[in-house]
């Protein structure tokens, strides 16, 4: 959005306030753990998850826990989630992997439909030994905002993303090194955190930034007119 700021002072003043809360910002990218767990909003662990024989009993999901919805996309048909993989840094029992690795990613959004504000989980790669990346995309509405890699550890490691606007977030890993989804990407501990209080919604700063641009073009006509008339 261009927003053009007038040379009168009032209107001036106003553009050169709320031009910097007039941009939308990107989540801020996380690689260690930003929640805390008393200020959750949702989590997903897996626990109650239902298998047979280590494989999820859904197929390629969608699974919900605690208002979080997890399901493999564009996956391998049939029973291709495995529940129980640990290489270490898992959370409780169980967790999610697409064992063998396929053509789709894995997706999370919420059963609500809304935004996600605080997101975090963590990660890890079934490609054994050489382990790529793990890329993410972030969506809103549709339209990707956000996309990226971050390095595999060893282990299950943090990826989270902090000050929200997108409504669903697509992972997937790349094996040795090529961006190409093949996903066998496992994950676990899904968390959100609501807005903290007293912090305005995007939406909101820039409904006022709006608001004040307009009240400001108001009072530079009247100026003007003043002008004209006394003329």
């Amino acid at each position: 959005m261009k927003v053009i700021c007038m040379t009168r002072k009032p209107v001036a003043f106003v553009c050169a306030v709320l031009w910097p809360a007039l941009s939308f910002a990107l989540p801020i990218v996380h690689t260690s753990d930003f929640i805390d767990d008393a200020a959750r909003s949702h989590f997903n662990s897996f626990e109650n998850i239902s298998s047979t024989n280590g494989m999820y009993d859904g197929g390629s999901g969608p699974y919900v826990e605690d208002g979080i919805r997890v399901e493999q996309i564009n996956g391998d048909a049939g029973d291709s989630i495995l529940v129980n993989y640990d290489p270490g840094g898992r959370d409780g029992q169980y967790s999610w992997y697409p064992i063998g690795g396929d053509r789709g990613y894995t997706q999370i959004s919420l059963v609500s439909g809304l935004d996600f504000d605080d997101l975090g989980f963590l990660i890890g790669s079934g490609f054994i030994p050489t382990r790529g990346a793990a890329y993410y995309e972030l969506w809103n509405d549709g339209a990707r905002i956000l996309s990226g890699s971050v390095s595999h550890q060893s282990a299950f490691h943090y990826l989270g993303f902090e000050g929200g606007g997108f409504d669903t977030i697509r992972l997937w890993d790349g094996a040795n090194g090529s961006s190409v989804a093949i996903n066998a990407l496992f994950l676990d501990a899904i968390e959100t955190r609501a807005p903290v209080p007293g912090v305005p919604e995007p939406e909101t700063v820039s409904m006022l930034g709006l608001g004040l641009l307009v009240l400001g073009a108001k009072h530079y006509r009247r100026a003007s007119r003043k002008v004209d008339s006394s003329e």
